[in-house]
């Protein structure tokens, strides 16, 4: 079997594993058994450049018995790179079933042009690639120059696009339209070039979408030796293999403020098969990790959340299981402002389970409470939030004033409905800036506030370490008033973004992680 590595495939796996930190590997695949394109060495080398500007490990191969479970784990990516199968089987069952395993365990797959003419896998198989794929290619007219019609721009795949790409290229016709089960990137004008065959005015000719547990990008183009030399289909692939891989870093629509930055894709530290022992910010500033935070446990090692990797409904994106668990910051002072007179808005991707409660309605996932001013009086300062006994989310300021649970100076703002056990959702918070008394509003996947509440802005209140997972206080006595659930992606802006840049955010986000 003759491989070319264009960088080295396997790496040192140390006892504690920082994610996000080494390359992409990616499987460079044109075995065939059909039709032979002129321009494949030139699709080989393509994926190879790709790999070299972008520094992940490429490998390249014609040979089928690379399709094997232990080596297919060690890519990110399989792209099968305009290889036919049109005159026959390309794969044996062992190959098709370790395939088809790949996919179903998180896998990425890219498909360029012919890869979509894969005829006679037989069996299962056959109907289950096509499936992958999205559609089937049946036929074509000329090649000519057309025009493409960018549909979705915000797609790390096609941002650097305009909204009409002219090329020339071939264009396929296909078995069926694949629209109402893909999300469709680019399409063709039926009207802009000449063929007896077309698809009745909806032509979708790239698009993505979540498959069998997978990943799955595909794009019809790519049958000429110059597309492979042109910039803007050399991006697009790209891009497509960022997405497929999970780790696609689309641009976030708003930056200006941004203080915190948690994404369970990068920089988490694990030790102990999954168990969490730092998750570090995104943002470059003096908030650096959240710590476990073990302390006081009656079982060693109990305090540590758990990561889960691929989950296909989060788009293939990771999550952090908290069990009653935390993670703790070390700058005292860090987030003292945010209550002090320039306001906030955090953003969660989440999921609840089954609450434990401690105590009642407080099972709180972030927050930086003091439970005593430095007169010693018992005024909570800080700003937290959690979800009741029965899963309605809730957020809180709490301005150091005076005394009490859940009074003007500590106010409690809940939804009316609980969330589902296991659905995930982007619960968000945000509070005005300014003196006085200013707003606070609590959000659910959308912009419409499910809550408002009132809180006097106090410059003076002194709130103390952030912990994620739960409330600051409650790391005095682990495990208890602290939430069970996941968090994917948690986000602070030191100021109350605008309903437009929320709006900018929500979009993203749920983008992002496929959340209705």
């Amino acid at each position: 079997m003759r491989y070319l590595i264009v960088t080295l495939l396997f790496t040192t796996i140390l006892p504690k594993i920082v994610f996000a930190q080494s390359p992409l590997r990616i499987l460079n695949f044109q075995a065939d058994n059909g039709y032979e394109h002129n321009s494949k060495d030139k699709a080989l080398a393509m994926i190879e450049s790709l790999g070299v500007q972008n520094g992940w490990e490429v490998v390249s191969t014609r040979d089928t018995a690379i399709l094997k479970p232990k080596t297919l784990m060690a890519f990110d990516v399989v792209v099968f790179n305009n290889n036919c199968g049109n005159h026959g089987r390309i794969f044996s069952d062992k190959q098709q079933k370790a395939f088809r395993r790949y996919i179903r365990n998180g896998g990425g797959f890219v498909g360029i042009h012919c890869a979509g003419a894969i005829w006679h896998e037989g069996n299962s198989f056959q109907q289950w690639f096509e499936g992958l794929i999205g559609t089937r290619l049946i036929d074509h007219p000329k090649v000519q120059r057309a025009r493409l019609i960018v549909e979705d721009r915000s797609h790390i795949s096609t941002q650097h696009l305009d909204e009409e790409w002219h090329i020339t290229d071939e264009y396929h016709t296909f078995s069926h339209n694949p629209r109402e089960h893909v999300n469709v990137l680019i399409s063709l004008d039926e009207n802009s070039y000449e063929g007896e065959v077309k698809m009745g005015g909806d032509h979708p000719f790239t698009w993505y979408h979540h498959y069998d547990g997978g990943r799955s990008f595909f794009t019809s183009l790519g049958h000429t030796k110059a597309i492979y030399t042109d910039r803007h289909f050399q991006k697009l692939v790209e891009g497509g293999i960022l997405w497929s891989s999970g780790r696609a870093m689309a641009k976030m629509p708003v930056i200006n403020g941004l203080l915190l930055d948690l994404d369970a894709d990068y920089d988490v530290e694990i030790e102990e098969g999954n168990k969490v022992h730092v998750w570090r910010n995104q943002v470059d500033n003096d908030i650096k990790d959240f710590i476990k935070r073990d302390e006081g446990r009656k079982i060693a090692g109990s305090g540590r959340p758990m990561l889960v990797l691929n989950v296909p409904e989060l788009n293939g994106h990771n999550t952090i299981v908290f069990h009653r668990q935390e993670l703790l910051n070390d700058n005292e002072d860090a987030f003292d402002h945010l209550i002090n007179g320039s306001g906030h808005t955090w953003f969660s991707v989440m999921s609840v389970y089954e609450q434990v409660p401690d105590l009642p309605g407080v099972n709180s996932f972030f927050g930086n409470l003091r439970n005593s001013n430095t007169d010693g009086k018992g005024f909570y300062e800080g700003f937290w939030g959690g979800f009741t006994d029965d899963n309605r989310p809730w957020l809180g300021v709490r301005n150091g004033i005076g005394p009490g649970r859940w009074n003007t100076n500590n106010p409690l703002v809940d939804a009316p409905e609980p969330l589902k056990e296991g659905k995930y959702y982007l619960v968000m918070g945000r509070m005005a800036s300014g003196t006085g008394e200013v707003t606070m509003e609590l959000f659910v996947n959308d912009i419409a506030p499910r809550a408002k509440g009132k809180i006097t802005v106090n410059p003076e209140s002194n709130p103390s370490k952030m912990s994620i997972g739960q409330e600051r206080d409650a790391t005095n006595h682990p495990g208890k008033e602290s939430f069970d659930g996941e968090i994917a992606r948690f986000l602070v802006f030191e100021r109350a973004l605008s309903d437009t840049e929320m709006n900018q955010m929500i979009h993203y986000l749920k983008e992002r992680y496929s959340l209705k």
